[in-house]
């Protein structure tokens, strides 16, 4: 296995005599794009400063390419292999060649291989066209694309993202994260991006911490994030529509039947004993629904209900099914699919797409 590019270990921040920052270990390898998400308020920034060299450490270390920086490795020099982009873009007064150029010109290149580096990354950002603009005229769209050349001119072995995007339409911030993404595995770009969109983060990122009051409660590939929450609150931070309670009833091996609300459910692989409460999740988008009585895939976990409420989800249409007196399934269905309020429908829940969770 390759050598981290940086690791943190045990790194906490406290502001006074508060811990901000609960003591947590974040490894990023070369090439490697890590996600951190959370709410508002999490410490999502505090923990991006603190990997940075930006904050002073309550506890631990950071070591990059092998090197514990601050004893091995001076911060100074640290941080001239590392950049950043944050939500705002933070540009001084003057004209976009000026700004992306002024880093590069702080690390004494020389003018012409400055001037090369900068057409290039203008170029490539699409915005070769705006080199004698000033700043001042920019649209946002345009302004994050000069933060962004900003900081890849410099060409870091690895870069920081605090929510780049965050304050943009969605039509530039879908096309920024499309275009960041192919940079980022052209130039085999270590990042490391702090988001509060999951979307963001399925286009970016392999791996992702979830963040919350200072601690990280989970890091996990991405996939396994979104399908496999490690408890109740990560569940819930992350958006999982259905997050369901009930009592497991038959046990055999990794395969358990549980008894939800009346209806019996089989999970092929969890974890509980015969009375245990439970908590299970199930994405929408693995939710079948039919009109009554039309087959929806196989035959175990169909249960019958009444369509509550259809609401237009992008190019689909989340649609919630009472199932019995008190639950209710959210479920995606195409735009085609005729589903409205009252309607009788038969939903499918696949065994193999339910997730038990540890709490």
């Amino acid at each position: 296995m390759s050598q981290p590019l940086l690791h943190a270990e045990g790194i906490s921040i406290r502001r006074g005599r508060r811990l901000v920052l609960e003591p947590c270990d974040v490894t990023i390898s070369p090439g490697e794009v890590v996600g951190l998400y959370g709410p508002n308020g999490a410490g999502k920034s505090t923990l991006l400063q603190a990997l940075a060299g930006l904050l002073p450490l309550a506890s631990g270390h950071l070591c990059f390419d092998g090197q514990r920086v601050g004893r091995d490795l001076a911060a100074v020099a640290y941080r001239r292999q590392i950049a950043a982009v944050f939500q705002e873009p933070l540009l001084l007064r003057g004209t976009v060649g000026y700004n992306v150029a002024l880093g590069l010109s702080l690390r004494g290149v020389p003018s012409p291989e400055q001037a090369s580096r900068v057409a290039s990354w203008l170029t490539r950002l699409q915005i070769g066209h705006l080199m004698q603009r000033r700043v001042g005229t920019l649209s946002g769209g345009e302004a994050q694309r000069v933060s962004l050349a900003r900081t890849l001119v410099l060409e870091p072995h690895l870069v920081f993202l605090d929510e780049p995007f965050a304050s943009l339409d969605a039509p530039t911030r879908f096309r920024l994260v499309d275009e960041l993404a192919a940079i980022l595995t052209e130039r085999r770009m270590a990042a490391f991006f702090v988001t509060h969109d999951l979307t963001e983060a399925s286009a970016l990122c392999t791996r992702c911490l979830v963040l919350e009051h200072g601690r990280v409660l989970q890091e996990s590939a991405l996939k396994d994030l979104l399908h496999r929450p490690r408890s109740r609150r990560v569940a819930e931070i992350t958006g999982m529509e259905n997050i369901l309670d009930a009592t497991v009833s038959v046990q055999h091996g990794d395969r358990l039947e549980l008894d939800w609300d009346g209806q019996q459910v089989r999970v092929t692989a969890g974890s509980g004993h015969i009375g245990n409460r439970v908590t299970f999740t199930v994405r929408p988008h693995d939710v079948h629904l039919a009109p009554d009585g039309d087959e929806t895939g196989p035959g175990m976990n169909r249960f019958r209900g009444h369509v509550e409420r259809v609401r237009r989800h992008g190019y689909t249409q989340l649609v919630s099914v009472r199932i019995g007196q008190t639950s209710v399934l959210q479920a995606l269905a195409p735009m085609h699919l005729a589903v409205t309020p009252g309607m009788a429908v038969t939903v499918t829940l696949p065994p193999q797409a339910l997730w038990i969770m540890a709490d």
